[in-house]
């Protein structure tokens, strides 16, 4: 099977309804991966101000959902997650850049958001960047890092101001650069008052860390007389952890691209009764919305008994 190396072509819903990204990239072009990253300290992008926000959700939130025939509404998992992996090998694989793979990557994230919109799906999470990433080089981490904050600051706005989308970052976010901080903090207030799709993404994320800061808050309130051993409960432990963010915080559906079989430190937690689903063969950047649609036939497909008969 032949598969094409070129980025995928826009459908008219993207032309018509994502403004271009403040940072456009060329990509007809070799581009040092050291002349693209540039500071968004120095952008003169400016958030709406909060008045500006207030839409009518009713009236924006709630598309008609549109399922194929054999899906059934009722098993539709109301929470996704999805590591998103393999942009790298990718790009290597077709002999282009690490750019490349990123940036076609991104074009599949908005495909998707757009497709959980219209499924009915109530949240989505995507493991975008974890603690470990940092270890790679500097380059590859402020290309992917200016690439996040153009997504957010062009597709995802667009989504909150105009659809009623829910945004949020979990992770330890004090790692981010400032500009991308402040891009997070203003998209998270313009969208808090939304009840469309709630769109998660893990940044700077590790699980294991993520359990660890929620047991020193519960260990803190025990210090200081608030807490009593004995009042200690798995849903006060949820409470603690960064996933409080929205009211399903346990995903019923794990995805991941690429091929490799484990869960790589996400959500270790919050994953505890999630189907699994491993798309072997399939990288993130060619993740489409029949794979996606696959994946849920599978778990429609499963018996989830949770420990019972």
């Amino acid at each position: 099977m032949h598969i094409s190396s070129k980025l995928p072509i826009a459908s008219p819903l993207f032309v018509r309804t994502i403004p271009p990204s403040p940072h456009k990239i060329n990509i007809k072009k070799p581009i040092s991966p050291l002349k693209l990253y540039r500071p968004h300290s120095q952008s003169s992008f400016k958030f709406p101000s909060a008045a500006a926000s207030i839409i009518q959700p009713d009236d924006r939130t709630s598309p008609p959902i549109q399922l194929p025939a054999d899906l059934q509404p009722e098993l539709v998992p109301k929470h996704v997650a999805i590591i998103m992996d393999g942009h790298r090998r990718w790009a290597k694989n077709r002999g282009l850049s690490v750019q490349h793979g990123y940036t076609t990557g991104s074009q599949k994230l908005k495909q998707l958001l757009l497709q959980c919109r219209r499924l009915g799906i109530s949240v989505l999470t995507v493991f975008a960047f974890s603690t470990e990433n940092w270890n790679r080089p500097k380059v590859e981490v402020d290309l992917l890092m200016s690439n996040y904050e153009d997504f957010i600051q062009s597709f995802v706005l667009e989504q909150i101001m105009g659809h009623g989308l829910r945004f949020s970052v979990i992770g330890d976010k004090s790692r981010l650069s400032q500009s991308l901080q402040s891009t997070v903090a203003a998209s998270e207030e313009l969208a808090k008052a939304n009840r469309g799709l709630h769109f998660i993404m893990a940044l700077s994320y590790s699980g294991r860390q993520d359990i660890v800061e929620a047991s020193k808050k519960i260990a803190n309130d025990a210090e200081q007389g608030k807490l009593r051993s004995t009042e200690i409960s798995e849903s006060m432990f949820e409470q603690q952890l960064s996933t409080n963010v929205t009211n399903l915080p346990n995903p019923d559906l794990l995805i991941r691209t690429s091929g490799e079989l484990r869960v790589s430190n996400f959500m270790p937690w919050q994953l505890a009764y999630a189907e699994f689903y491993f798309a072997a063969g399939k990288m993130f950047p060619e993740f489409d919305d029949d794979d996606f649609i696959d994946a849920l036939r599978s778990f429609q497909q499963r018996q989830r008994r949770y420990g019972g008969k």
